[in-house]
């Protein structure tokens, strides 16, 4: 699968700003397959787009090594209708309300050595619920920190970390948490280098399961 980034990402606008590939020029909105304009119409046809999508991978999670590949590749799965550059890492550097993500050119690197992390630990397998919730806390954050894609990330981490959970014995379940809950808590990390809140929001989701023999940790 090929996910290294494109210098000239297809995206279906003409002329888009070099320096703001992903929105229609002179504006925040993304631009998009259905050439909505408007950021609050786009949200909704995202939620319910995406979500029928994530209905669809939640019944039938796609495989992988939980590298960078599987989450583009889960990114694609639920964007793929939306945006063009859906399952590709980001062009550009990125902020959000004040809080500045990894560059873009270290992404393929940065999550190249939080894979490497994760597969030196088992993918967490073997671990009780407490020490499971204080190492997902930390892989959490760090991709969240990465911020691979130019939205869409948090949606797609979701679905990464709940087959990370399941390969482990482990099931998360995010309707325990109101929605914002773990990005809030990934915020109060950035800013107030406290990882306290999204530990308790990770250890009220996760549950424990057994371990199906197709959810058995990649080698």
């Amino acid at each position: 699968m090929d996910i290294a980034p494109q210098n000239n990402p297809h995206i279906d606008y003409p002329a888009p700003d070099p320096a703001k590939p992903y929105v229609y020029p002179g504006t925040q909105v993304l631009i998009n397959r259905f050439g909505i304009r408007n950021m609050a119409v786009l949200q909704r046809v995202v939620d319910t787009v995406a979500g029928l999508r994530g209905e669809r991978l939640e019944s039938a999670p796609l495989p992988g090594d939980f590298d960078l590949p599987h989450l583009c590749a889960i990114h694609r799965a639920l964007f793929q209708d939306i945006f063009a550059w859906a399952g590709q890492p980001r062009i550009v550097d990125t902020e959000k309300r004040g809080q500045d993500f990894l560059p873009a050119t270290g992404i393929q690197g940065g999550f190249r050595h939080l894979h490497d992390e994760l597969k030196g630990e088992n993918f967490l397998c073997g671990l009780d619920p407490e020490k499971f919730g204080d190492r997902l806390t930390r892989y959490w954050y760090c991709i969240y920190a990465v911020h691979v894609f130019r939205d869409g990330n948090s949606r797609a981490m979701r679905h990464f970390f709940a087959a990370l959970a399941a390969a482990a014995g482990y099931r998360l379940d995010f309707s325990a948490i109101k929605g914002t809950a773990l990005l809030d808590a990934c915020r109060t990390g950035y800013f107030k280098d406290d990882m306290g809140p999204l530990r308790d929001c990770l250890r009220k989701i996760i549950h424990r399961q057994r371990v199906s023999k197709t959810a058995a940790p990649p080698r």
